[in-house]
């Protein structure tokens, strides 16, 4: 069995996919969720690898066994302050929902604390061990977490003593070309998060640069690409993705714009953020809307009293297939509308951040809002006409999507890795193999529970 673990929405964009391409060539795998208030029944990806056959619940519903009443105690409140999190997030405007939401501070505190308290009780590493033995587990995969998050220090400490692989795979695709991005971006904070994994898995050459920079070891750092934008699940992703975005201006005949600015800790200027978007909103001709970065839980108000509509549930797929024109600051979804030939627009004075899109000039790089407003005046007389090249993007494309190297396919990269390691066949760097016959199913004393 090959154990995937997932906390948010951001690492299940790049995990899916490796599991649905694992799932399809008739490997073992489970994916589990290690963070209780995360709603894995309205996740659509989650729920097509369900659909798929893959076995998909949250860890501590599918391997929380009776441990006395203490322990089961804690374990309903923090299942009922979880429940309550998802309906309150889930409940339109109102008065019942009113009230819903001033209690939900006080879940939120009562869940954390319960859980900690739960954790360290608990949730050590011979509870993570009696897992990796009731799954028959052959590698255990996680994405670029710190150890001291949820139980994952647990199930390093236990796959290290079974010798059991651990993977730490991406859950995003590194793009800045600076090092100071934000605050905690520190060669310590690196070293710690990624040295006790086995091998940490990188979409670029860029990423494992800097990780080698700050001490990790680099033979354990392979660049495979990246699986959320590769072609062949873009295509899947499109066949899957729910629907329901109902925009007013589908037919309007205005130029359909969407802003996706990068986290504000990584430097956005936010008062000129906030000039732009007024721009935006005045700018005749041109449907507008606003997508902030998914982790920005504690620094949501930043976009409060915005001038352009949030279109924060909206699907990032579904506004980069709806929108003619993508605006971008540090966000990795530009990769997603170049894939998809659609205009980006880069907003360099947002930032004293710079970019490998930038700097590769697969963009059109802004540099004041002058410059913005001409650029949109001339994508609504033609959307084709950028000022960047076809062999621009593709560079991009192949740094960031195929690793740097155009001939490989992505997704049976990560399966052979993965595979390979499960085996005993360590990789080593250059010497990845091509995807070979998969092994035998599970056997049958392994356990999984299914949402």
């Amino acid at each position: 069995m090959y154990l995937f673990f997932t906390r948010h929405f951001n690492d299940i964009d790049h995990i899916a996919p490796i599991v649905w391409k694992l799932k399809k060539d008739n490997y073992p795998v489970a994916v589990y969720c290690m963070n209780p208030q995360y709603d894995i029944r309205s996740d659509y990806r989650l729920q097509f690898l369900k659909n798929e056959g893959v076995p998909v619940d949250y860890l501590h519903d599918a391997f929380d066994q009776d441990q006395g009443l203490f322990h089961n105690i804690m374990h309903a409140c923090i299942q009922k302050c979880s429940n309550l999190q998802k309906r309150i997030e889930g409940d339109e405007s109102g008065q019942p929902g009113k009230m819903l939401r001033m209690l939900g501070p006080v879940a939120r505190r009562l869940m954390s604390v319960s859980y900690k308290i739960t954790r360290l009780i608990y949730y050590n590493n011979r509870w993570a061990r009696s897992i990796i033995e009731r799954t028959g587990a052959q590698v255990i995969c996680f994405d670029h977490i710190m150890p001291k998050l949820y139980v994952v220090d647990a199930f390093l400490k236990a796959s290290r003593q079974m010798s059991i692989p651990s993977l730490a795979l991406p859950h995003g695709v590194y793009l800045y070309t600076n090092e100071a991005t934000k605050p905690k971006a520190t060669d310590e904070h690196r070293l710690a998060k990624f040295n006790r994994f086995d091998y940490i898995i990188v979409t670029n050459k860029l990423r494992k640069a800097l990780l080698a920079h700050s001490g990790v070891a680099e033979d354990k750092i392979f660049v495979l690409g990246s699986a959320r934008y590769c072609g062949e699940w873009l295509e899947q992703n499109r066949k899957i993705l729910p629907g329901g975005f109902d925009a007013v201006s589908k037919e309007s005949g205005k130029l359909k714009v969407v802003l996706m600015p990068s986290k504000p800790q990584c430097g956005v200027d936010v008062e000129k953020m906030f000039s732009t978007c007024r721009i935006l909103a005045d700018l005749e001709g041109v449907e507008a809307m606003i997508k902030p970065h998914t982790r920005i839980r504690s620094q949501r108000h930043v976009f409060d009293n915005i001038p352009l509509p949030d279109v924060s549930p909206v699907l990032t797929a579904e506004l980069c297939e709806w929108a003619d024109v993508l605006i971008n600051v540090g966000s990795s979804v530009i990769t997603d509308a170049l894939m998809r030939e659609k205009p980006v627009l880069y907003l360099k004075y947002l930032h004293d951040n710079t970019t490998l899109f930038e700097e590769l000039g697969a963009c059109w790089t802004i540099h004041n809002e002058d410059e913005l407003k001409h650029a949109l005046g001339s994508l609504k007389a033609d959307k084709t006409g950028v000022p960047y090249g076809e062999a621009n993007v593709a560079k991009f494309i192949s740094e960031v999507v195929k690793g740097g190297d155009d001939n490989r396919d992505v997704l049976s990269t990560y399966e052979q890795f993965i595979v390979d390691c499960a085996r005993g066949e360590h990789p080593k760097q250059g010497q990845i193999r091509k995807n070979s016959q998969p092994p035998p199913p599970a056997g049958k004393n392994s356990v999984v529970s299914v949402v």
